[in-house]
This record gives C-alpha cells, sequence and structure tokens, in this order.
C-alpha cells in the first residue's frame, strides 16, 4: 500500500477492518521519507472520515486516538483539525470531539518552539468548540440579557449566538428569543429588544422569517391560549420586527443575496414549506386546519369555489408572483390568516397585533422601504381594515392599495366611499 492518497490509505484500512496498531504498522511501513504525519494532515483526514455520517465511525477514530497516543500526530493539528468542525447538530460526534480533547488536555502547554506555540493557539480563539457549563437555553437567555443591558451586540456575543443558532437549530434559536422579547413589558425596553433581535437575525435572515412568519405568529394568532402574550407592548414590538424581518428578507431574496455563512447552513430543521402551505389549495393546509381547530372562535376560510374574485385575489396573484417561492409563499398565507383574523367578531390582543402590524407595513411604506409586502394582503381586507379607527383615513386606503390594478382601484374606491 503507497501512501500516495490518504483518503484511499484510511477507507483501505477501514474496509480490511484492521486494528489500530495494524493499521499504524502498515501505514508507518509507506510513510514518504522526511515527511512528518502532520505535514500530511493525517489528523484533519481521519476526522473527516470519522464525522462523514451522523454517527462517527468508532473504527477510524480508534487510528486517531492512536496516532495522538502514539505521538505520530501533534497536539495542535487534532486541535486544528477539530476546529473546523461546524456542524453543532450531531450530537454524537460532538461527544467524540470532546472526549479525544479530553485525552491531551491537561498536558497542553505552550512551551517550545515559537512556531510550535502559534500552532497550538490559532485553533482556539472564537471557536468555542466547548459547549457552555449550563444548559444551551439557559446559555442563550443568560447572553442575551447581558447584551438587553449593554444596549449593543459586540463580536463575543455575535460568535456565541451563531454558535447557539448552530447548536440549538433555526426554530429553536427564534422561538425562544422571541419568547424573551414577550416578556418584556416596558415599552422603552420593548423597542430596545426589536432592534437588537433584528441585528441578532441577521445571522440568517431569511431562514429565521421564515420560521418567524411560517411557524411562530401563526401558532400565536391561531391558539386562544397564546393571545395574552400579544398584548401591548410587546405585541406592538412583535408586530414592528416581523415585518422589519419581512420587508428585509422579501427585498434582499429579490436581489439574490445571501452572505456565505447562510448558503453553507444547513436547512434540516426546517419543515417542508410546500407541506405547511400546500400549492394545491384543494388540500387543507395545516394554517387552515389550526384555524378551524379553533373552538372559541370559530374562523371560516371558505374554499376557493366559494369566494368571490375580490376575496380570493390579492395584488400579488394578480401580478402573477411565484408562489413556489417559500417566502412568497408564507407571506401570502400569513397575510391570509391576518384577513380572517381582521373581520373577527372577538376583539383582543391577537386583533390588536393584526392592526399593529398593518400600521407599522404602512409606516415602513410611507417611508420608502423596498418591496412592499402589502401586495399579499387579499382586497376584502381593506373594507375591513378602514374599521379599526387608526387606519380609516383615506391616504392609508391608498397606501395599502395597488392603484396600477383595475380591481385594487375599484376595493379602495369602495373603501374611501365608505370612511
Amino acid at each position: 500500500m503507497k501512501v500516495v492518497n490518504l483518503k484511499q490509505a484510511i477507507l483501505q484500512a477501514w474496509k480490511e477492518r484492521w486494528s489500530d496498531y495494524q493499521w499504524a504498522i502498515n501505514i508507518k511501513k509507506n510513510c514518504p521519507k522526511g515527511a512528518t504525519w502532520d505535514y500530511l494532515n493525517l489528523a484533519e483526514a481521519l476526522l473527516e472520515q470519522a464525522m462523514i455520517g451522523p454517527s462517527p465511525n468508532p473504527l477510524i477514530l480508534s487510528y486517531l486516538k492512536y496516532a495522538i497516543s502514539s505521538q505520530m500526530v501533534s497536539y495542535s493539528s487534532v486541535l486544528t483539525a477539530i476546529s473546523k468542525f461546524d456542524d453543532f447538530s450531531r450530537e454524537l460526534c460532538i461527544k467524540s470531539l470532546l472526549e479525544i480533547m479530553d485525552m491531551f488536555s491537561n498536558r497542553l502547554s505552550c512551551h517550545g518552539k515559537a512556531e510550535e506555540c502559534i500552532g497550538l493557539c490559532r485553533p482556539i480563539p472564537y471557536r468555542n468548540l466547548l459547549p457552555a457549563r449550563q444548559p444551551i437555553l439557559q446559555a442563550l437567555q443568560t447572553q442575551f440579557r447581558e447584551v438587553l443591558e449593554k444596549g449593543w451586540v459586540d463580536s463575543h456575543a455575535f460568535h456565541l449566538f451563531e454558535n447557539l443558532l448552530h447548536m440549538g437549530g433555526v426554530f429553536w434559536f427564534t422561538n425562544n428569543l422571541v419568547k424573551e422579547l414577550l416578556k418584556e413589558t416596558r415599552k422603552e425596553w420593548a423597542s430596545r429588544v426589536v432592534e437588537l433581535l433584528y441585528s441578532i437575525f441577521c445571522l440568517d435572515t431569511q431562514q429565521i422569517t421564515l420560521t418567524l412568519l411560517g411557524h411562530i405568529l401563526p401558532r400565536l394568532l391561531t391558539d386562544p391560549a397564546h393571545w395574552h402574550s400579544l398584548a401591548d407592548p410587546p405585541g406592538r414590538a412583535l408586530a414592528k420586527l416581523s415585518v422589519w424581518c419581512a420587508l428585509s428578507s422579501y427585498s434582499s431574496h429579490h436581489k439574490g443575496q445571501a452572505s456565505a455563512q447562510q448558503r453553507k447552513r444547513q436547512r434540516e430543521d426546517i419543515e417542508d414549506y410546500t407541506s405547511l402551505f400546500p400549492l394545491d389549495d384543494t388540500q387543507p393546509s395545516k394554517l387552515m386546519r389550526l384555524l378551524s381547530s379553533n373552538e372559541d372562535e370559530t374562523v371560516m376560510l371558505s374554499s376557493p369555489g366559494d369566494r368571490s374574485m375580490s376575496s380570493s385575489l390579492s395584488a400579488s396573484q394578480l401580478h402573477t408572483v411565484n408562489m413556489r417561492d417559500p417566502l412568497n409563499r408564507v407571506l401570502a398565507n400569513l397575510f391570509l390568516l391576518i384577513s380572517s383574523l381582521s373581520g373577527s367578531k372577538t376583539a383582543g390582543p391577537h386583533t390588536q397585533f393584526v392592526q399593529s402590524f398593518i400600521e407599522e407595513c404602512v409606516e415602513c411604506s410611507e417611508q420608502g422601504s423596498r418591496g412592499s409586502i402589502l401586495q399579499f394582503m387579499p382586497f376584502t381586507m381593506i373594507s375591513e381594515l378602514v374599521k379599526l379607527q387608526a387606519l380609516a383615513k383615506p391616504k392609508t386606503v391608498l397606501s395599502i392599495t395597488d392603484l396600477s390594478l383595475p380591481l385594487g382601484r375599484r376595493m379602495a374606491a369602495k373603501a374611501i366611499a365608505a370612511l
């Protein structure tokens, strides 16, 4: 066996089920003269092959442990290899990496040649490989309270939030930060939380927005047990945050902007939005079932055959916006939910949230925000909105209606005439 390709050599040893001692003898025989195993990146090659699956490969890990124990590879090369692993969702792999680090953590030192010390220290900063000594939920809450007290997010906190996002997943991360927002009953502090969360959500704006608008808001708005949490000021603050995220995502999404980090992040923890909001409108979506299961207040959403043209269409549909796009579909269905709640006979925090959400949309559109999301609003919602005192203004009606469409102009004229 010639060590021309380390990957092939490792896979051959694994296929033939060599013991760690047998593997070490064979690979040493074929080591090129004058080359060190650190130079050949043996530790990285072993770790890469061991961590391919959802759980670590025990046989290949035994090769790495033997290489560490026999000092075939240096501690710094092992640390460097470990620092490149960033899929914190694989718990068994993380556990194995920590066990490997535990083998030599008490023998680490920086006494020696300068280049060796630098090689040891390079992998350590900002990686936060070791999880906090407290549960990740507690770590998230503690870190968020710290940045709330300071009023800004520094680089250390940003790195910690990023690692917590990796570990817990997008839904866990977003849901628990929204809970922190809903705990804040002080108006000034609620506004501060909105600004902080908006900056934190830049870690992965697109996926966090899909989770917020497609999962978290529908649950809060359709379950009466959660309505009390939407009372002002946290309810108004959540409405503002939701609109900001929606506008930011819609604007950047249609420009095709996404950071390298966001493109790299895996999406396995995000539910298929086509199943949440099916493309075939004859099949009831989860949102429809949520609404129909609400026993305290039945909100009926008519079937496509029962809807009139004005009740079933929005400006986005008439402009033939691609509804196969997850963000477009989530926005369309969120406005469908908001439309059904705006005509609710029972007022409460959930209807106040709807008003706050629309008011924020109007305010942002008046300030010249690019990529208006109001095009996803059903036209019949206009007649319901003008019944609200804060929105019963001709200027507001004109700002929330697409006047480039005949149907939009007709609905706007009808709403203004009813004022």
